[in-house]
């Protein structure tokens, strides 16, 4: 198997603690295009890189603190393509963008600024929680912007978030896709249960069959996650649930690097699984 491998790289903090003292220092966006560099230097065939936008609000419930404030997704991937000598000719940029706290007329600016940097892949993110936090206003839906893209942008090629264990998730995807002219890829939540997942690509299919949509536009890129603390109950509070379902597979692995190697073996097991599932079903 030969998977098509993109690397998470959130734009850089821009204040972090550093030296012996750990003190708060302003830090530029040099230490983001350095640490891509060093992905860029190992003998990895990368297809690109992801930049998150992370929803403070989100962050802000998931930390039970103020979150530290990151550059702007736009700026950093903007800044990437500037900076790699050439390099990034070849790879996927894909900053997100969280969509809802502006009306899409408001957001086009960026958008446009964003395809004259020759960036063309992006992925929109949406509200964190139904009801939004005190004093705060959403001002706009995935599907509106999705919807005022496609008409304003056609250039570039428009994302999504997908999470499989959401309940209705399937009919979201569907809505996504219609509202962005039947071409949109979503990039899936990380896994930790191949069966789940392929649960979930058959009731997906079985949607687009009911709508009379076509599965040819649509690329879903599985999402992968590296393992590597001991105590795991982070990586199941991402994904709102008590306990990974591949926990079983990961205990009792006390050396970190035993349990990257275990990632890995597993994440390329369910990778295949589901790639297979998704040819099955004419994905």
């Amino acid at each position: 198997m030969s998977p098509r491998i993109f690397i998470e790289n959130p734009p850089p903090f821009k204040r972090a603690p550093r030296g012996l003292d750990h003190a708060l220092v302003d830090l530029s966006i040099e230490e983001g295009i350095e640490i891509t560099r060093q992905y860029l230097d190992k003998d990895i065939a990368l297809a690109g890189f992801h930049h998150a936008d992370l929803d403070r609000y989100e962050a802000l419930q998931l930390r039970n603190e103020i979150p530290p404030v990151r550059y702007d997704a736009f700026d950093y991937a903007e800044a990437l393509k500037q900076r790699l000598d050439g390099l990034s000719s070849n790879l996927s940029l894909t900053p997100h963008r969280v969509v809802v706290y502006e009306t899409p007329e408001q957001q086009e600016p960026h958008f446009r600024r964003l395809a004259a940097h020759g960036i063309r892949h992006v992925v929109l993110v949406g509200k964190p929680f139904s009801i939004p936090p005190p004093g705060v206003i959403y001002r706009s839906t995935v599907e509106e912007v999705l919807a005022y893209l496609t008409q304003k942008t056609p250039e570039l090629d428009l994302g999504i978030i997908g999470i499989h264990s959401r309940r209705g998730e399937a009919a979201r995807i569907a809505n996504k896709f219609k509202a962005a002219g039947q071409r949109l890829r979503v990039m899936g939540q990380f896994v930790d249960d191949s069966q789940a997942m392929a649960m979930f690509l058959e009731e997906l299919a079985a949607e687009f069959d009911n709508r009379k949509l076509s599965l040819t536009g649509l690329e879903w890129n599985v999402g992968l996650a590296i393992f590597s603390l001991e105590n795991r109950a982070f990586y199941a509070k991402l994904l709102r649930k008590e306990r990974l379902a591949c926990e079983g597979r990961l205990q009792g692995l006390r050396i970190i690097d035993e349990r990257i190697a275990a990632s890995i073996e597993m994440n390329l097991e369910f990778a295949e699984e589901i790639r297979n599932k998704g040819k099955e079903l004419g994905f």
